[in-house]
């Protein structure tokens, strides 16, 4: 291991069960937390602070148990829960009322751990964590659809197309008259005969072109750039960013998860828990959004993702902590 328009309107119930969640996770990691002092002022606030605690403890462990049947490897040992002793009276009432909500927070931790499980019911082709695979699509391309990911084809007399749900995957594009495209969130690459990559990025979109020629648009059909062999464009996650550039590349190291190995240059810690995330080390939750942005460089085996987390972790300094089906980095 080596190491170096506009938006959506906010969600108050989101943001919420979102803050009950954490709160959650940071207990299990450190009980002593159930008397903090900044716990119990956040749980002041309001009824409804209770109730999300309670709706997300139960959450959790029901997702402990549902958790070991579905996780691939090794299930840490779990720590339960106990009831505060100054909200038992409390936290009763919400879990009579919690089983909707309880089943709904199980189903949004199980997506992490398990997001194959949902894309199995809605995707054409999926792949569980793990390592890639390969296959034809019905115009006789081939993909190879590295693990963790997810896809939609459709086609017509006009066009040919491809709709990333997640993850990752290499075109090796058969020629003809109709236009093959691969559309990821508001961006699109547009090909005609050719081999290139399209990889979500976590909320950004990378493209790696090695052979042939694509345009890559972004939101409203916007040509953002048309590559040559070599160049990989990063296309960022807000809109309001700068134009993207193309940069030229070595495309044995840009591709290098084709063959089991992921090199990666001045990128964030939570792309590079992304990959192994997708390649099988379970569910990755990252504490600390500046540790999540944390700027590495280096290079990583995919053959054994959580050997290799573990070690990432290490070389920077940081603590792991097990998760039911994941870990979390602190």
């Amino acid at each position: 291991m080596r190491t170096t328009p506009l938006l959506p309107r906010p969600d108050p119930q989101k943001r919420l069960r979102a803050e009950a969640a954490d709160w959650v996770v940071r207990i299990a990691s450190n009980p002593a937390l159930e008397d903090d002092p900044a716990f119990h002022d956040w749980l002041a606030m309001g009824e409804d602070r209770t109730r999300a605690f309670a709706n997300a403890r139960l959450a959790w462990q029901i997702a402990a148990e549902v958790g070991d049947s579905v996780a691939v490897g090794h299930a840490p040992a779990r720590r339960p829960f106990r009831l505060l002793p100054s909200l038992g009276g409390a936290l009763r009432p919400a879990m009579t009322c919690a089983g909707l909500a309880a089943l709904t927070l199980t189903a949004l931790w199980l997506d992490m751990v398990r997001p194959d499980l949902r894309l199995h019911l809605s995707a054409d082709h999926v792949t569980r964590p793990g390592p890639a695979q390969g296959f034809a699509l019905p115009d006789g391309s081939r993909t190879l659809l590295d693990g963790g990911s997810a896809l939609d084809y459709a086609e017509d007399g006009a066009t040919r197309r491809v709709t990333m749900r997640s993850g990752a995957a290499y075109f090796d594009v058969t020629k003809g008259d109709r236009p093959f495209s691969v559309r990821l969130g508001d961006s699109e690459v547009r090909a005609l005969g050719t081999r290139f990559e399209v990889r979500d990025c976590g909320g950004c979109m990378i493209v790696t072109l090695e052979e042939g020629r694509v345009e890559v648009l972004g939101p409203g059909g916007r040509s953002l750039a048309v590559l040559e062999p070599g160049q990989q464009l990063r296309i960022p996650a807000r809109s309001d960013a700068a134009m993207p550039v193309a940069e030229r590349v070595d495309l044995s190291d840009a591709l290098a998860w084709r063959e089991g190995r992921y090199a990666f240059y001045d990128v964030r810690l939570r792309e590079v828990t992304g990959i192994l995330q997708r390649r099988g080390a379970g569910a990755i939750v990252i504490a600390n959004g500046a540790v999540a942005d944390r700027r590495i460089t280096g290079s990583i085996s995919l053959t054994d993702p959580a050997a290799e987390l573990a070690a990432l972790v290490e070389a920077l300094g940081l603590r792991l902590v097990p998760l039911p089906g994941g870990q979390l980095v602190m």
